[in-house]
């Protein structure tokens, strides 16, 4: 049973970073940021990754001429989409397959790294570099743009969204008093600098879909 709990898990994670098609329903903040399966340190901005056609991800290159630069965000509170498959890679939550499901989300402390798109454009194209970067036809090419790094984490389930649980509810702790829109939550703290969030970019040879 714990083997294939862990299968389950990262055939979640593989089919929740990068998703290439999923219209995903708007984030009130940090819009179209998708989370990582799982905390990680690498994944700075300026990171090439592809996607082969089995789905599976391979970092390319880490393209060092491409600056990341920092904006100190303080705490920020909104609301942010899900899919049914991150939500088990993130917290080990089963909900209904195939669906979404939005909760407030707080953050604290957050670092949103970022890099220049004027920067990316030289680096890429006008270097000539995309070009040891892109060599298999059959994949799809994206650069991390922008990631967020908060030092503690908190989501939040509204009743409906809690109805919606199949599996792994007793991970939630519920908040006290009537009248609150999302009761039910599970905060994560890290003691080093993770990143949580990111903001990406589908490159080619030529820049912006040009022939």
């Amino acid at each position: 049973m714990k083997r294939v709990i862990l299968i389950l898990l990262f055939l979640a994670a593989q089919i929740s970073f990068a998703q290439l098609s999923t219209n995903y329903p708007a984030n009130s903040i940090y819009k179209n940021f998708r989370p990582f399966p799982t905390p990680r340190t690498n994944y700075r901005p300026g990171t090439v990754y592809r996607v082969a056609p089995d789905n599976k991800i391979y970092v390319v290159e880490d393209v060092k001429a491409i600056n990341s630069y920092e904006s100190i965000e303080g705490n920020v509170v909104g609301r942010m989409t899900f899919t049914s498959e991150e939500i088990l890679s993130l917290l080990n939550i089963e909900l209904e397959k195939y669906s979404f499901v939005s909760l407030e989300v707080e953050m604290k402390d957050v670092v949103r790294e970022f890099n220049e798109q004027t920067t990316v454009d030289r680096v890429l194209w006008e270097n000539e570099r995309v070009e040891n970067l892109i060599v298999d036809p059959k994949s799809k090419y994206f650069i991390i743009r922008e990631t967020l790094t908060p030092k503690e984490i908190t989501y939040r389930f509204s009743e409906e969204s809690y109805k919606s649980i199949l599996g792994g509810s007793n991970n939630l702790q519920k908040t006290s008093g009537e009248g609150i829109d999302f009761p039910y939550f599970i905060t994560k703290k890290y003691k080093e600098p993770v990143r949580l969030f990111y903001l990406d970019q589908i490159i080619g040879l030529k820049p912006y879909g040009k022939n």
